[in-house]
């Protein structure tokens, strides 16, 4: 029996009640006999319906929750498949029923998935897989099948160019210099070229050319990423809404500002959304652990690797978050330059509001994910006599200030965490923008300055590095009468940022879509060259800046498309400072060559782009 004990004001004078339901044998004292309602002491009474309706209410759900979730799961499961077979019987056929299709069909895999490997036969599976493996990763069995895939893939690369590009396209072959050129250049620049695993190295560039393949070369991988890059656009497209409601509708009046980073708000909180969810988890672990099986890295890299593409540094750095304080120092160094070689988060939507189209961001994007890997192995390869620091009890307490870049625990809470994160980043971004632009405008004007005093007019940062980076865009295959232009971008996207390149290069695809269009209209539509700009003489239109060539578009387009700049070392050193704040010194030791290495990744895409270059394929 349970006592509840009444407290008077006299502390000697007290009432303990026993809960049996009957109060008739109670006395209290006069003077706190008025103040004790002893209705109110009933109610807690055992024989009191409503309590018993309570406790056996709770018990029964107590006893039953699991079968009470399981029901409502299988009852919402039930629900959507109706809603499912309705939608397809009204719409069929068109772009909303496929998405839906493909939607249900990942949504259906992710949860069948999860169940599986709860299960006896995924556990036989895998010591299944593990002994198979095994048997041919040593050995004798090991070097006869990994030279016959040598062979094999080696012959198929070989025949495929001379087949469809040497005998189609001839003047594609120039970018066989950068694939041949860049990763020469990072043999050098190793700090341990005898550790190189070449393995990983050859079968990272060849599962390069297979994607690049697959996307550049046919029909339907160039429209898969087109259509992925349609749905990414309609998605943040919907904080126009946003902008809109804060801003007005003259928001377009500052478009970066009251544009771009309200769609950097929808994205990020999108992919915290879409973490809690197990999406982003689920494909990036297994497509990375693919990845590393395939190349020979660790899984902890491919995953990160694979979480570039649709990440920025500071969030796909958490996807492995668990596995970083083991890290060796070249395993590290993986995790900031693949950093380098992509662009995922505010920074993808950053360079959309540049004019740039999404698919071949996105393209770029996926095939430098395993370039990356290739050049940080080239760069700091891994061995047996790495060391792994040992963080202190110092490490460890400012590690913990990183509290926005945790695991969001509920639907809502990952929304949350997502605004944290927007705030973050899109404020970082804002700044760096910024203050690269003005360093750019005072670098500008400083060697214009420096030009008349010796009569040279112009001589801006740009026309230094149209020369400087004139050798790399001719390397990766651009058109000779293009290689100043795209040499000043790729300047510019080192010094500062890609995002002060691309609006350079955008207005330049807008002007060739143009006078594409208006040469295949008619034969007699003429045009005259006006120093760079071009004039469309019978639509009286000034195409300022010129055009570039189609194929020198999309090598630019491909080539900018990394983070690697002066600007985003910052931004890693900063961010990895707060994660990991004991391997900061290596780091900052060793994020220079990250800058080298993502960046030489971007013009690897860059020379796969230009060689495998296709009129009637573009992506």
């Amino acid at each position: 029996m349970e006592l509840i004990t009444v407290k008077t004001e006299v502390p000697s004078v007290a009432a303990k009640i026993v809960h049996d339901g009957n109060l008739s044998g109670i006395h209290l004292p006069d003077h706190i006999n008025g103040g004790v309602n002893k209705t109110q002491l009933k109610f807690a009474g055992t024989n009191n319906p409503v309590m018993k309706i309570a406790r056996k209410t709770k018990t029964c759900v107590d006893d039953n929750f699991d079968r009470i979730v399981l029901f409502g799961k299988v009852l919402l499961f039930l629900g959507y498949f109706v809603y499912f077979g309705v939608a397809l019987s009204y719409h069929i056929g068109d772009e909303g029923s496929w998405r839906l299709i493909g939607c249900t069909i990942l949504g259906g895999w992710i949860i069948s998935w999860s169940l599986l490997k709860k299960t006896r036969c995924y556990s036989s599976w895998s010591s299944f897989v593990d002994k198979i493996y095994d048997k041919y990763s040593k050995g004798k069995s090991s070097l006869i099948v990994r030279w016959s895939l040598y062979v094999a893939m080696t012959a198929f690369m070989i025949v495929y160019v001379i087949m469809f590009v040497a005998m189609k396209t001839p003047g594609n072959l120039r970018s066989l210099i950068g694939l041949f050129g860049f990763p020469f250049l990072l043999f050098l620049y190793s700090n341990n070229r005898r550790k190189i695993n070449w393995h990983t190295i050859y079968w990272a560039m060849a599962l390069q050319f297979v994607m690049a393949l697959l996307i550049l070369k046919t029909s339907w991988g160039a429209s898969i990423i087109r259509w992925c890059g349609d749905r990414l656009e309609s998605f943040i497209g919907n904080g126009e809404a946003g902008s809109i409601f804060i801003f007005g509708e003259k928001y377009k009046d500052h478009p970066f500002a009251f544009g771009s980073m309200v769609q950097a708000f929808v994205l990020i909180v999108g992919m915290s959304v879409l973490t809690y969810l197990g999406v982003i988890k689920y494909v990036v672990e297994t497509v990375g652990r693919a990845l590393a099986f395939c190349i020979g890295t660790s899984p902890s890299e491919g995953i990160n690797a694979v979480g570039n593409i649709f990440l920025h540094v500071p969030e796909s750095v958490m996807l492995i978050q668990e596995y970083l304080p083991d890290m060796t120092p070249s395993q590290l160094f993986v995790t900031y330059a693949g950093g380098m070689a992509t662009v995922g988060g505010v920074a993808l939507v950053i360079f959309m509001s540049s004019g740039v189209p999404a698919a071949p961001l996105v393209a770029a994007s996926a095939m430098s994910a395993p370039a990356a890997l290739a050049a940080a192995k080239l760069c700091f390869p891994s061995h047996d006599e790495e060391e792994v620091p040992i963080p202190t009890d110092d490490d460890k307490g400012l590690a913990e200030k990183a509290s926005f870049l945790r695991h969001p625990k509920s639907l809502m809470d990952s929304i949350i965490l997502g605004i944290r994160q927007s705030i973050s980043l899109v404020v970082q971004a804002v700044a760096y923008v910024m203050t690269f632009v003005i360093i750019l405008e005072f670098v500008n004007n400083t060697l214009t300055w420096f030009g008349d005093r010796i009569g040279v007019e112009n001589m801006t940062i740009e026309f230094l590095f149209s020369f400087v980076f004139y050798p790399f865009a001719f390397m990766m295959g651009a058109r000779p009468e293009d290689c100043l232009f795209i040499g000043e971008l790729l300047g510019i996207r080192t010094f500062s940022l890609a995002v002060v390149a691309y609006p350079k290069l955008g207005p330049i695809i807008l002007n060739g879509l143009a006078y594409r269009s208006y040469i295949g209209e008619s034969v007699n539509n003429t045009w005259t060259q006006v120093g760079d700009d071009i004039f469309l003489d019978n639509l009286n239109q000034t195409l300022v800046g010129g055009v570039i060539d189609q194929r020198s578009e999309i090598i630019a387009t491909y080539a900018l498309c990394g983070s690697a700049s002066f600007a985003i070392m910052g931004l890693i050193i900063g961010s990895f400072e707060v994660i990991v704040p004991n391997r900061i010194g290596e780091i900052t030791e060793n994020i220079f060559r990250s800058m080298v290495a993502g960046t030489v990744a971007s013009y690897l895409t860059a020379s796969f782009a230009g060689l495998l270059y296709e009129d009637s394929v573009v992506t």
